[in-house]
């Protein structure tokens, strides 16, 4: 009889272990989706803050769950603009589509899927010199990539819902940052906060001291990658050809002259102005696309206080861009291009003649 009662005890004790193991698995399953920091599922509840600070696990849930009527595309030199200006200027909703690198093809992946859910009202486009050249091909994949998040199908988001890393770190840091106001509302994707901007700091990432040249440095041959160069220039143009309704913006950004003195002593001026070129000359002739050019404005190049390396430029100069931009200023068109462009030689010639001496004896 005793020995009844003990078996019977077990399966009871057996029981009420499952059931609190259910519990515990249910449990995490709801936080998780309840507060669902890649924002998988749905914008923030009860009016929560919407915080975005981690662009690659972010990026697929927001365009497919947030409501937005605009796009802010463009790579890292993109993620400091404040998109709540632009949303006050313009009256529209803009949503940041950020990619590290930001390649012609992987912003393209996130924008198109922002479009098949409706057509955009404008797109700002932050236009790297670099992304022109960057492979065709979306480097997503499933080994760089949670690849569930890029999914839309919940039948694979087990390595979300029930993981550690998401409980214990991602939903209490995404807590604390909604109450100290830290990436949200424009300022989604800031990385700015700490970071020291000072000709010091910029100059550890190039030491053109080192450097000595003996009479002018050969131009690289760069034929080999005109396919390449002419292929994401096709993809700018059947984009903006796909949506003559949507008004695109494209803000070429000033790049420090830390970076044109390297192109210059790698024999690789020629190929920047081409691919710069290229990019600008087709797009200038559609009625929807507008090109702001920041690039000459060399009191910002030229001063390396204004960068923390060679590409990566103070939040106040984006927003000096979106103002000037919204003023109408800094357009280029198919009348005044040619002009800028020898304009942009001249500089990049005293660029590395005498400016860039200023910093390096």
């Amino acid at each position: 009889m005793k020995r009844k009662l003990c078996e019977k005890d077990k399966r009871k004790a057996l029981k009420r272990l499952l059931a609190a193991v259910a519990a515990e698995f249910a449990l995490a399953a709801f936080l998780v989706w309840f507060f669902d920091p890649f924002y998988q599922y749905h914008m923030p509840f009860f009016g929560m803050e919407t915080v975005l600070n981690d662009r690659d696990n972010q990026m697929p849930g927001t365009v497919r769950n947030f409501s937005y009527d605009s796009a802010l595309v463009g790579s890292s030199v993109a993620e400091n603009f404040d998109s709540s200006w632009l949303d006050g200027k313009y009256g529209c909703t803009t949503l940041k589509i950020i990619r590290a690198s930001g390649s012609v093809a992987d912003l393209l992946y996130y924008l198109e899927q922002a479009q098949e859910r409706q057509e955009l009202k404008y797109v700002f486009w932050t236009l790297d010199i670099t992304a022109v050249a960057s492979p065709l091909e979306v480097s997503l994949n499933r080994d760089t990539a949670p690849w569930y998040l890029h999914t839309e199908t919940v039948l694979d988001d087990l390595p979300y819902v029930y993981n550690k890393e998401i409980l214990l770190e991602k939903i209490p840091s995404m807590l604390a940052y909604a109450h100290e106001g830290i990436n949200t509302g424009g300022q989604a994707y800031n990385w700015a906060r700490g970071k020291v901007f000072s000709a010091a700091q910029a100059m550890r990432a190039y030491d053109r001291s080192g450097i000595v040249l003996e009479g002018e440095p050969e131009e690289v041959d760069f034929t080999g990658s005109l396919d390449v160069i002419h292929g994401n220039v096709e993809l700018l143009t059947d984009q903006v050809t796909a949506h003559p309704d949507t008004v695109y913006r494209f803000l070429v950004p000033p790049l420090s002259m830390m970076w044109w003195d390297c192109a210059y002593v790698n024999g690789q001026l020629e190929e920047r102005f081409y691919i710069l070129n290229q990019a600008v000359s087709a797009l200038l002739p559609f009625e929807n696309v507008e090109v702001y050019y920041f690039q000459n404005e060399d009191w910002i190049v030229c001063n390396l206080d204004n960068y923390m390396d060679m590409v990566h430029y103070a939040p106040e100069i984006n927003q000096y861009m979106l103002e000037r931009m919204g003023a109408g200023e800094n357009r280029v068109t198919e009348e005044n291009w040619e002009d800028t462009l020898e304009e942009l030689r001249r500089l990049a010639e005293r660029i590395s003649r005498e400016e860039i001496f200023r910093y390096y004896q």
